[in-house]
């Protein structure tokens, strides 16, 4: 028999670890001294104590060795372990790789100004999300209602007078509802856009304009405030004022479908 120091001296576990994993279940002493109560281990206990230190060392959680007292291999164990770091691994490198992206897009230059725009009249067509749901909320959605509005001013020879624009707002009992809009050079009546649509005009205004463009190749990742709000927060907080209710219009400014150049807008003034 070993007394728990020389069996700690031989597998290179710890006299204080030895305790734990008698108290925990992961290796008892095979016997305990009745008048010293020290821990005594067997000749045979060697080998465990020796796997037990390797799979520590490799950072496999004692949970995890615990169960090779339950019948699993210690190759099992430490294989089961590999799996796990690695897939945490690669979180963390997606994780570092998006992080990375949206530094260097947060970094790139914001164009920031005030212009004076003139009455605008419109037609638009509200979608309306849970605020728990507004995450789903994609641009392929917002790009569907915009298409069909198109689709039915051009079948009336409409042609929109200019870009069309998002603008997010508060809907009812807390709801988030995103406008989608094409600017129109009059009113259009209700059985031409039809009945799920709006026709209004932004009032003459003096706006706040924050335009962003990604340099080449740049992304930054789904699901994060894009670098232009970002960008309008700050430009809002330098002029020491406050966004409040204030409606915030995007308008995607890009010349290809792989040109992610955006331009925001709030109205300061009217």
């Amino acid at each position: 028999m070993l007394k728990i120091g020389e069996f700690a001296g031989l597998t290179g576990l710890s006299v204080k670890a030895l305790r734990h994993y008698d108290e925990t279940g992961v290796l008892a002493p095979a016997d305990i001294d009745v008048r010293s109560e020290y821990r005594l281990y067997s000749e045979g206990q060697v080998r465990a104590g020796v796997t037990i230190r390797a799979l520590r060392d490799a950072g496999v959680p004692l949970p995890a060795v615990s169960i090779m007292g339950a019948g699993a291999s210690a190759e099992r164990v430490l294989e089961c372990h590999r799996i796990r770091v690695l897939a945490q691994r690669e979180k963390e490198d997606r994780a570092y790789l998006d992080a990375t992206g949206l530094l260097r897009a947060l970094a790139t230059p914001i164009v920031v100004a005030e212009r004076r725009m003139p009455a605008q009249h419109f037609v638009g067509q509200a979608i309306s999300v849970a605020v728990d749901d507004a995450d789903g909320l994609s641009d392929d959605d917002a790009n569907e209602v915009l298409g069909a509005l198109f689709a039915r001013l051009h079948a009336a020879d409409i042609e929109p007078s200019g870009r069309f624009w998002t603008a997010l707002g508060a809907g009812d009992r807390g709801a988030v509802e995103v406008a989608c809009c094409w600017a129109t050079s009059a009113d259009v009546p209700e059985e031409i856009r039809g009945p799920e649509s709006f026709s209004a005009v932004l009032p003459a205004r003096t706006e706040l304009v924050v335009t962003w463009r990604p340099a080449d190749d740049e992304r930054f990742p789904a699901g994060t405030l894009h670098p232009a709000v970002v960008g309008l927060f700050d430009a809002i907080a330098e002029r020491g004022s406050g966004l409040g209710d204030v409606e915030v219009r995007q308008t995607v400014i890009g010349r290809s479908a792989d040109d992610d150049s955006v331009e925001l807008s709030v109205t300061v003034s009217p």
